[in-house]
């Protein structure tokens, strides 16, 4: 007779199901029941499951695996297979019709769907992992001491958490991080008869600025209002000389609004670079005046320890330059960019950050108006004015061209002197391929240059 053995691997989605299990074992069906009952819906097995699982299937001397997508799987005997799986299994022996890896679909019972409404099962953070398996393993141990020693937490926590857990009915959700806003927020106290005045004040003079109409307002009706206030008149009857300028301000604003930016000064650079991305560039732009109104401009960028250098001309400063430039690098460096860092200018927005998403890379800035924030390639920018733009003395005039490729092969034959020969001070006299190569020994740096 065909034996088949069940085995399902590690249930995922949920901290408390994370663990390797075996059950649900049926050999020799025919043996236990009679073929009339096999044939009957009701003497299918059932197991849930949370969301992916693996089945190994024994069928005489072949084995076979079926992967399986979903909540729940019926698992039966030989004779009895469910409408979903008689594609891939056979009816006669029970055994699959061919190996490999299958997808299959099913219709959920009811009773699942209250149980998942009553016992969601979501994904949940690291932190409310953590309180979880904290309260599993007060139900093992029943010893608080033991607990709040083992998580390093005090009873006061402990007790926090695993009352709001038992008060939900064990919903995992109640273990993330709460929100700490106010649940009552102050709202703009003012009057029909103070928001008429204000609003026909601005409304007579529309071009003047708040701290205006504030003093104007103090003389006419003898009284205190708040810049703040005028404001919210002003956004509430939409109170603007240029409306389209305005929506277009506030679409902006409401864009951005909630996107936090990381900050140099947040983080630790080393803690981003890896094996397989061990560069971090610090990225700038030197704005060049030549004569009859003429501007040019250079993308700089030097790796954050390593000192490895690049830079190149540009007639402008926009996106679509620092994009072309950060493609460029990263070719340059074989894709091993794990973040760049640069100011807060326009520049390094739209196309530069949409191509810092596609290729993965994070994203740091320095804090506005803060150059010491990107002190590498500030100093970086003043080497290359001073050891190359004041003695290369065909370079400025390259500049003037409309074609730049003259003016970058120039400053490029200067970044191969850079890079590979000139000795650098904050590397012991060493050249930043030297550098390099001596932390990659049997490895040949992405920059050497071909022969």
């Amino acid at each position: 007779m065909t034996s088949i053995d069940i085995v399902l691997s590690r249930l995922v989605n949920s901290y408390r199901y994370n663990q390797i299990i075996s059950i649900h074992e049926f050999r020799n069906c025919h043996s236990e029941r009679s073929e009339e009952s096999l044939a009957k819906p009701s003497s299918t097995r059932r197991m849930r499951v949370l969301k992916q699982v693996q089945g190994s299937f024994v069928a005489g001397d072949k084995k076979y695996t079926l992967r399986v997508y979903g909540q729940l799987l019926y698992a039966t005997n030989c004779n009895y297979v469910p409408e979903n799986l008689s594609p891939i299994m056979n009816r006669s022996n029970g055994a699959l019709s061919g190996s490999g890896t299958y997808s299959i679909t099913y219709n959920l019972p009811y009773r699942f769907y209250k149980f998942m409404a009553k016992y969601p099962m979501v994904e949940i953070s690291d932190k409310a992992q953590i309180r979880l398996a904290m309260i599993e393993f007060y139900y093992q141990v029943k010893d608080v001491s033991a607990v709040c020693r083992s998580f390093r937490i005090s009873r006061k926590s402990f007790y926090k958490w695993i009352r709001r857990y038992e008060k939900s009915g064990k919903k995992l959700s109640v273990l993330e991080n709460q929100s700490q806003a106010p649940k009552k927020r102050r709202g703009v106290e003012l009057t029909f008869a103070v928001e008429m005045n204000i609003k026909h004040l601005r409304e007579k003079y529309i071009r003047l600025s708040k701290t205006k109409l504030q003093i104007l307002y103090k003389r006419i009706h003898k009284a205190y209002i708040s810049q703040h206030h005028i404001q919210h008149v002003i956004e509430k009857y939409s109170l603007y000389y240029d409306k389209a300028l305005a929506d277009r301000i506030r679409a902006k604003k409401d864009k951005h609004r909630g996107a936090k930016r990381v900050r140099i000064n947040e983080v630790n650079p080393r803690d981003y670079l890896t094996e397989d991305k061990p560069f971090l560039f610090a990225c700038d732009t030197i704005v060049l005046y030549l004569p009859y109104g003429i501007k040019r401009y250079i993308l700089t960028a030097i790796e954050w320890e390593k000192k490895i250098a690049y830079a190149r001309c540009y007639k402008n400063k926009s996106s679509l330059s620092t994009f072309d430039f950060l493609l460029r690098l990263q070719a340059l460096v074989d894709g091993k960019i794990a973040a760049v860092l640069s100011d807060n200018g326009s520049e390094f927005a739209k196309y530069f950050e949409e191509a810092c998403r596609r290729l993965k890379i994070l994203h740091l800035f320095t804090r506005i108006k803060t150059p010491k924030d990107n002190p590498v390639d500030e100093r970086f920018n003043r080497t290359v004015q001073e050891e190359f733009m004041q003695t290369d003395e065909y370079f400025e005039s390259y500049l003037a061209y409309d074609s730049l490729i003259a003016a970058n092969q120039r400053l490029m034959e200067w970044l191969l002197f850079y890079n590979f020969e000139r000795p650098h001070q904050t590397l012991k006299y060493k050249t930043p391929i030297e550098w390099y190569n001596s932390y990659k020994l049997n490895e040949v740096s992405p920059m050497y240059p071909f022969t």
